[in-house]
């Protein structure tokens, strides 16, 4: 009963969740999942309108690797298609869309590339951040970095959860606590592909945030830990085989092994729209 009741009284305090995704004419369905049809600077755009407006939902960003996990993990279509943003990341998707659309997808909007955007234009804003995710300590670099960076940028914290296959219930309050003591208008969520987005999913109706990006490894990447490749590598689309090359037991399945799987998936996209 108390459960309950305190379950309403969070809820009573936290706006409804918007779904930007509904303005269908600013999105394309690729593989079952829709994607926002904008620019980096586009993108941006939108996650500050949403954290300064606190439109409460979150924003993902699919790659090859993941969509190569549909064919046996067809829910997690449902579980992506919620995001009130969808971004794509993976220059193969940006040339499928092309392909497969009379006006497919502009460019490639990668977490790792959008998220100085967002700092530096939340820096002028004076809108706050968060952090959950990564390893012990790695969120605090993160801050420090960010900080020398953006000056003004105003972090409320990083939380480091437990490492478990799924949150346990202690795990869960714990974050959702975080979250609600601080009411960051951007909550950065670095738990990886879909785990993040299984816990955002599952949670946000009970948080007190403007929007929460679902960016994977973008806390390593601010704390220094991953090394990003060099522009002109992003620039021809090899970012993936730099990320190897780092880190080649990390990426081998991914890219290895999971990377050709995504080129029967195009065709049999390509031949259901003929049909």
């Amino acid at each position: 009963m108390n459960e309950a009741l305190q379950k309403h009284e969070i809820n009573s305090q936290v706006p409804p969740l918007s779904n930007d995704m509904d303005k269908k004419e600013d999105t394309i369905t690729l593989f079952g999942l829709r994607f926002n049809r904008v620019t980096q600077q586009q993108a941006m755009e939108l996650v500050i309108d949403a954290a300064q407006n606190r439109k409460r939902g979150f924003v993902t960003t699919p790659n090859v690797n993941m969509l190569t996990l549909l064919p046996s993990k067809p829910e997690l279509r449902a579980l992506f298609n919620q995001a009130s943003f969808q971004f794509v990341d993976g220059w193969p998707i940006v040339w499928a869309s092309n392909r497969l659309e009379k006006l497919g997808l502009p460019e490639r909007v990668a977490g790792s590339d959008l998220f100085p955007l967002i700092c530096e234009n939340a820096e002028k804003k004076g809108l706050t951040l968060a952090m959950i995710g990564a390893a012990e300590g790695v969120g605090d670099e993160a801050t420090r970095r960010l900080k020398i960076s953006y000056p003004n940028l105003n972090i409320l914290g990083a939380y480091c959860p437990p490492m478990e296959a799924e949150f346990s219930a202690k795990s869960t309050a714990d974050m959702v606590e975080f979250c609600n003591k601080r009411k960051p208008d951007i909550l950065l969520l670095g738990m990886g592909i879909p785990k993040q987005e299984k816990w955002i999913s599952a949670n946000i109706d009970n948080l007190d945030i403007g929007i929460a990006l679902c960016f994977g490894g973008v806390i390593d990447f601010a704390a220094g830990k991953i090394k990003r490749s060099p522009q002109w590598v992003v620039t021809i689309g090899m970012e993936w085989l730099w990320r190897f090359c780092m880190s080649p037991s990390q990426y081998w399945e991914r890219t290895i092994m999971r990377f050709p799987l995504f080129f029967p998936m195009f065709i049999k996209e390509a031949f259901s729209r003929k049909t």
